[in-house]
């Protein structure tokens, strides 16, 4: 099976817009992902990721770990009333997550230190598929007068079947479009350095 190529670039705020109104035939879909770690952040310390995925009403907890040389992943279906649970008390109700995670945690309580919510447009273009992407990056444990931090930024994504096909083609789309190419780390990339530049 061939891995499909993907290209990005990070829009402005006005290269969005005009994105938008130029593809108005294309449909969109929301996905928030929740970010779970202990405070002195353990977890991502020993490269073990805990979140809450939460997408058309439907939420699902998943941790991943390695296990030797095998990354090991874990999921398990909740409720709305669950998440808020555990936001709440930072305890996991899961065994077979939560056993998983003692010898990490230990006495420290998980914290929803990120909620990272992607709007995703997407359609056909060219040979492959456009997404034009608009993310909400919510630091629920920094406060600022009384308010929650929340950073926005805008990006464009380019996937196509080949690097040859798809450079090219990305290219000409920033051309076309009057985009001005700025390097895009992914999402949760960009969302850690924010936060350790905020915090």
């Amino acid at each position: 099976m061939q891995k499909s190529r993907e290209f990005r670039s990070l829009l402005t705020n006005e290269e969005y817009r005009h994105l938008m109104k130029k593809f108005t035939e294309s449909k969109s879909d929301i996905q928030t992902n929740h970010y779970f770690d202990t405070p002195r952040f353990s977890l991502k310390a020993q490269d073990i990721s805990l979140k809450v995925k939460e997408r058309e009403g439907l939420l699902e907890m998943s941790l991943k770990l390695k296990k030797g040389y095998q990354m090991t992943e874990i999921k398990h279906a909740m409720s709305k009333e669950e998440l808020e649970g555990i936001v709440a008390t930072g305890i996991i109700p899961y065994p077979e997550i939560a056993s998983e995670l003692t010898g990490v945690v230990k006495d420290q309580k998980v914290l929803n230190f990120l909620s990272l919510s992607t709007t995703r447009n997407y359609l056909s273009y060219g040979s492959g598929a456009l997404f034009i992407d608009e993310s909400r990056y919510c630091y629920p444990t920094i406060i600022e007068d009384g308010k929650m931090i929340v950073v926005i930024d805008h990006e464009i994504e380019y996937e196509a079947k080949t690097y040859e096909l798809g450079i090219n083609e990305f290219i000409n789309l920033i051309k076309d479009y009057s985009i001005v190419y700025k390097k895009a780390d992914k999402k949760i990339k960009r969302a850690f350095n924010t936060y350790k530049r905020i915090h």
